[in-house]
């Protein structure tokens, strides 16, 4: 059975569970969302945080990651879950899982009616590096890293991060994105209230001099860390700092104990952004799949009209 319950009930409910997405967390959920705009459903199997947004008159709830008490999970269990999702007073429901991709997660979606949207704006790719076994690197990679060596650069945990370590992450984070022309809207505030999470950490490369040049967010959630943000000044870029960034994440989570270490969606393409994908590519791992985006639409027209604001209002970058 689905049960409709209210946030503190949803995260009483899931804190032992085996899969939680960092976006079904306590932390993201009370930076990122409205308490009036959420939905909380938790089933024996399956549990989900969402919200509501309005736009043009339409209602649309919006579901990023979901909770697993264990997997894998049936179809049955998938379709049970979002065939109640689907009765959402919505007239859409948007999913984007990055649970790892199942044939029966797929089934049982579509059963409940959920397809495939008209086009996709974000990739299923990700890279898992298993640090319990030895990791290597390419030849790129090594001489990067030698690179920073030699540059003395050291990579820095950071515990309980302070308003000024929040400020400095906010501030130099944002002078890359003025750089390179995106945008991934974190604010201080936001920031703020997830690193208060320990499941949330961060840490700084810096150089001999106590400098920032990079810095970067992850995940960790027992034998599972994700990550998910970072940047790179332009002095950092000149002596590879966010090679030693990735380095010492990994060994950090390693030593804590983590064995699955997910780099993070990937985004190959003939554009610049392959660098990217380049970048984490270097590192042997195992490329995997999330269960990605589906759409729930009683309208035949919905779906097209959702395409053409992500493509052309809100200028999404299809993949």
């Amino acid at each position: 059975m689905v049960r409709q319950v209210d946030p503190h009930t949803f995260f009483a409910a899931t804190r032992d569970w085996q899969c939680v997405s960092h976006t079904q967390t306590e932390g993201w959920v009370t930076a990122f969302l409205r308490q009036e705009d959420m939905r909380c459903f938790v089933s024996e199997q399956i549990a989900c945080i969402g919200w509501i947004s309005r736009k043009w008159g339409k209602r649309m709830f919006t579901v990023t990651g979901e909770c697993f008490r264990s997997l894998p999970v049936t179809d049955k269990q998938v379709f049970a879950f979002f065939d109640h999702i689907a009765q959402t007073d919505a007239d859409m429901i948007y999913v984007n899982s990055d649970s790892l991709y199942s044939p029966l997660y797929e089934a049982g979606i579509r059963q409940a009616g959920f397809l495939r949207p008209v086009g996709l704006f974000s990739t299923t790719l990700s890279k898992e590096i298993a640090l319990d076994q030895p990791y290597r690197f390419d030849k790129s990679w090594q001489r990067n890293l030698q690179k920073a060596d030699d540059a003395r650069l050291c990579f820095v945990s950071v515990a309980n991060p302070s308003d000024e370590a929040v400020a400095d992450y906010i501030r130099l984070h944002t002078e890359m994105e003025n750089r390179k022309g995106f945008r991934d809207g974190l604010t201080a505030e936001q920031l703020r209230t997830v690193l208060s999470q320990p499941c949330f950490r961060l840490a700084w490369v810096d150089d001999a001099q106590g400098g920032h040049l990079a810095g970067g967010i992850v995940f960790q959630r027992g034998e599972y860390a994700r990550f998910l943000y970072s940047f790179t000044t332009a002095e950092g870029r000149r002596l590879s700092a966010s090679y030693l960034l990735y380095k010492g994440w990994m060994d950090t989570l390693a030593a804590d104990g983590v064995k699955r270490f997910d780099l993070g969606r990937l985004s190959p393409s003939k554009s610049q952004k392959n660098n990217l994908f380049l970048f984490k590519n270097g590192i042997n791992g195992m490329t995997v799949s999330y269960n990605g985006e589906w759409l729930y639409s009683a309208s035949k027209l919905l779906p097209f009209a959702l395409y053409f604001a992500n493509k052309y209002y809100w200028k999404r970058i299809q993949v």
